[in-house]
């Protein structure tokens, strides 16, 4: 087996502390099994993404693995700090440790972050699976994502979730999923429908109420919710899902649908399935990426498809 070097990016706020005794246990199995690596810890907002990108233009070291101890955020600064530099395709390994893991249950890795450790020890090459490439036009942004973008109510959910004095609390009860369900009926009594024109194939679509508006690369969403469930990270395509407000049983019952893993037989459910796709709104709306805050403006984003390599072995 290849001796591999772990670059260890360790984010301690993930999971409201909760990645902490994670990073404990992970370095203790490391120094037991002899395995050589280095310790970058993430201290503040952006700080992985400079790390990463350090890693990526100046390591020496033979056989590199990024391995992220975190949440979905942190693996998604990781993954856009690396993006561009001289040696990108260093692959990335991740143990969960932060309130969602939709990304690790997205893929079928172990929501354990110790399982999920001996699934990144165990491997012996790199796997590529899908990520999401966007460009905001508003702003100028431009990266990738791991999980999916959201414009409307599930983006306003994290950004209520965010704020929220529970969510630290939930967190350290290991309950940090919870945090996502308390804000939905909060969000369901004052979130309004909005206008979203989707563009596929030079094909505009038009939706005068849409509630719901998701880009997914996976089926989850807030900590496990699923939106989803065909969408798939290793078939080259994002679904776009958008959820339409005509009254709360309609609405209701198409997320029911969905969340069930059923097909969508609503009049108020949409789904595109594509590799490249464009998002428009002309309303201000919350906006989220891998459960972070994406601000309130009007979107346009353009959305197509990347790979990513991952240090991982999905079949223990």
């Amino acid at each position: 087996m290849t001796a591999v070097f772990y670059y260890i990016i360790y984010n301690p706020a993930a999971g409201g502390g909760s990645s902490i005794p994670i990073y404990k246990q992970v370095k203790a199995v490391l120094d037991q099994r002899h395995l050589a690596y280095a310790i970058k810890t993430s201290r503040y907002p952006g700080h992985t993404n400079v790390i990463t990108k350090q890693i990526g233009d100046f390591n020496q070291r033979e056989h590199p693995v990024l391995l992220v101890i975190g949440g979905d955020g942190t693996l998604n600064q990781a993954i856009n700090g690396l993006a561009g530099t001289r040696q990108s395709e260093i692959p990335v390994a991740y143990v969960p440790a932060g309130s969602g893991n939709d990304f690790a249950r997205g893929i079928g890795m172990s929501e354990d972050p110790m399982h999920a450790l001996e699934q990144v020890l165990q491997a012996t090459e790199a796997v590529t699976i899908d990520i999401g490439r966007f460009h905001e036009r508003t702003r100028g942004e431009s990266g990738y994502f791991v999980n999916n973008i959201g414009i409307g109510f599930d983006a306003a959910v994290v950004n209520a979730a965010n704020r929220s004095d529970s969510k630290q609390l939930l967190n350290r009860l290991h309950l940090g999923k919870l945090t996502y369900l308390f804000h939905v009926v909060g969000m369901l009594m004052t979130r309004r429908p909005f206008p979203v024109a989707v563009y596929e194939k030079g094909v505009r679509h038009f939706f005068h109420r849409a509630y719901i508006c998701t880009t997914t690369n996976i089926p989850y969403f807030g900590g496990g919710i699923r939106l989803y469930k065909p969408a798939n990270p290793t078939d080259g395509k994002l679904d776009l899902v958008i959820v339409e407000w005509f009254n709360i049983v309609s609405w209701a019952l198409a997320m029911i649908q969905l969340m069930r893993g059923k097909k969508p037989t609503s009049r108020a459910t949409h789904i595109f399935h594509a590799d490249k796709l464009t998002v428009e709104t002309s309303s201000l709306e919350f906006g989220q990426m891998d459960g972070e805050e994406m601000g309130t403006r009007p979107f346009e984003i353009d959305f197509s498809m990347a790979k990513q390599k991952f240090w991982i072995d999905r079949s223990i």
